[in-house]
């Protein structure tokens, strides 16, 4: 009878020991299963920085030359690559061949510029724009190789309207931020299709947030490329402020717009970050009347946007530097910033070198 006892008592033991043991492996296999299923899911993240920057084109409208690259690229390319990941609109196409299109600026740049965005830290570049292929679709051929060259990602641009749409996503620090860029602005020819090359052109903004809502569904994070609003003006209107919103509430945390050539607001909604407009960056001034513009610096972290903060750009002679908040152009780039995000409900501070935006 002690001896039944005694084996009684070490089956229970065992069955004990054994169920406990199969409870384990099973939640282990539940959350491995849901860490490979859910990009959402993840221990332990580090944050993510992104410098953000607008229109690059390193030519002007009537195709002279702004120099070198390479040269306009150095003087912010310590700052560019600091970052994980740094991004731009690359409004121009690379190439020596095509007829430009018959429209009064025209953009077309050497194809050496591939490597040199490269060398001076950007990752992705939007080709979303009405500049693009400006030289025709031989000479976008040439551009998207080019980028490629750079070891440079092209969003929003692609040789059929499949690669155009897709989102581009980067891995940094085991996470995934997708990239995805959209114009608006015409012309519509420039829109690729199921048998031609193109950009990313659309009206229709439920197609928009559509292929953000399937990037979101692949992604940690999500930011998308606007090509949107009105030629040298300072506010967002009415249509770029309702679609950012449907952005965001698609799946969005970040949208950057380009397109105005000057200065708007930076905005938080519902947690995530909108800038309106980047403004120009490397760029002819005779082209668009402005040299003021800015880098944007975000902190992707815990599936927000944790920081932002903005450094003051001059371009001089198509060449973008980083000027002094104290500086006269720093004052004056800072004092349109504060007051265009301060209409949006943002607030706007000062570092030493920066300023920083908070909801």
């Amino acid at each position: 009878m002690i001896f039944l006892r005694q084996e009684e008592g070490r089956m229970s033991l065992f069955q004990n020991w054994h169920g406990k043991v199969v409870r384990l492996s099973v939640a282990l296999v539940i959350m491995a299963t849901a860490f490979s299923l859910s990009p959402h899911f993840a221990f332990a993240a580090q944050p993510i920085t992104i410098k953000a920057v607008g229109d690059i084109c390193f030519t002007g409208g009537r195709g002279q030359s702004l120099g070198k690259p390479s040269t306009l690229l150095s003087k912010v390319a310590p700052t560019l690559r600091a970052s994980d990941i740094a991004f731009g609109n690359l409004e121009t196409s690379l190439s020596k061949r095509g007829t430009k299109w018959p429209k009064t600026f025209t953009f077309r740049g050497p194809v050496s510029a591939g490597p040199a965005l490269g060398k001076a830290g950007f990752d992705v570049v939007s080709l979303a724009n009405n500049h693009a292929l400006d030289y025709g679709r031989a000479a976008f051929s040439d551009t998207l190789t080019a980028v490629r060259n750079g070891g440079v990602i092209a969003v929003g641009g692609g040789r059929n309207r499949t690669q155009a749409w897709e989102p581009k996503i980067i891995t940094r620090k085991g996470q995934k931020i997708a990239f995805l860029a959209f114009s608006e602005i015409s012309p519509g020819e420039f829109a690729a299709t199921s048998s031609r090359s193109g950009t990313a052109y659309t009206q229709s903004i439920s197609s928009i947030t559509r292929a953000v809502k399937a990037a979101h569904k692949k992604a940690d994070y999500v930011v998308v490329s606007m090509h949107w609003g009105v030629e040298k003006k300072y506010d967002a209107n009415a249509r770029q402020k309702s679609e950012a919103h449907a952005l965001i509430r698609a799946g969005a945390d970040v949208v950057l717009g380009h397109h105005p050539h000057r200065i708007q607001g930076v905005e938080y909604y519902r947690g995530k970050l909108i800038a309106y407009s980047l403004s120009n960056f490397v760029f002819s001034p005779a082209s668009t009347g402005s040299t003021d513009t800015y880098i944007l610096s975000l902190t992707l972290n815990n599936g927000k946007v944790e920081k932002a903060s903005a450094r003051p750009v001059i371009i001089a002679s198509g060449q973008p530097r980083i000027v002094s908040l104290g500086s006269s152009s720093g004052k004056r780039i800072s004092k349109v910033l504060t007051q265009k995000s301060h209409a949006r409900g943002t607030k706007v501070s000062k570092s030493k070198s920066a300023l920083i935006f908070e909801p």
